[in-house]
């Protein structure tokens, strides 16, 4: 495990799920805790645009599972080189868009083990706290449509799939179960609610655990 001075705060969640209005009230209110507080936002992926291409190109949700597995990992490595422990050291709350929980569970629903994909992951700076927003695959689905996301020029490799949606969600709860027992700190977070009902578990969770 690579020490850490800083914090590493990551939000996990299907598109539609919420989670990008989540990572915004929390940077907001961890930058207005403290005028000593720097906050640095992140996602996944990183810099390889040939994930987003492969993304945009290929509407099967289950091909090309070992080549995006590969991507994303070492497309984190090269994030956590070049962002994220430089950030830690310094003191600072880094806070990612997805982070290895997606590539665990998106590429175990492609038939890739699980166990393998995690074993893949060590080294890297494990999370402080994970906040997984759970949402149905239908609910986002109804949220994407209703903000015209929907299909068109978006990465919706998976997500219009409703199986493998929901085979993703099973994943989510595999994985915690399993990433738990070696110590990481995973909280589910029922994402069918308002956005200021869900912040604020979520303020309480942050405020209990890391702050």
């Amino acid at each position: 495990m690579i020490r850490k001075e800083g914090l590493l705060i990551v939000f996990e969640g299907i598109d539609g799920s919420g989670k990008s209005t989540q990572i915004r009230k929390l940077v907001n209110y961890i930058f207005e805790k403290s005028k000593y507080n720097h906050v640095i936002l992140t996602r996944n992926p990183y810099k390889d645009v040939n994930i987003r291409a492969i993304l945009r190109q290929d509407n099967d949700p289950l091909t090309q599972a070992e080549k995006l597995a590969d991507l994303f990992i070492n497309d984190r490595k090269k994030q956590v080189e070049e962002l994220v422990k430089p950030n830690l050291e310094k003191g600072h709350f880094v806070i990612s868009d997805r982070y290895k929980l997606s590539t665990i569970t998106y590429q175990a629903a492609q038939g890739l083990e699980m166990e393998d994909l995690i074993k893949r992951h060590e080294g890297l700076p494990i999370p402080d706290i994970t906040f997984m927003i759970d949402v149905s695959p239908e609910e986002a689905r109804k949220r994407m449509e209703k903000k015209d996301v929907a299909i068109r020029g978006k990465e919706h490799k998976f997500e219009t799939n409703l199986d493998f949606a929901r085979k993703l969600r099973e994943n989510h709860y595999k994985a915690k179960e399993i990433l738990e027992k070696e110590g990481e700190k995973i909280f589910i977070i029922n994402g069918e609610r308002s956005p200021e009902e869900i912040f604020e578990e979520i303020k309480d969770i942050f405020e209990r655990e890391i702050a």
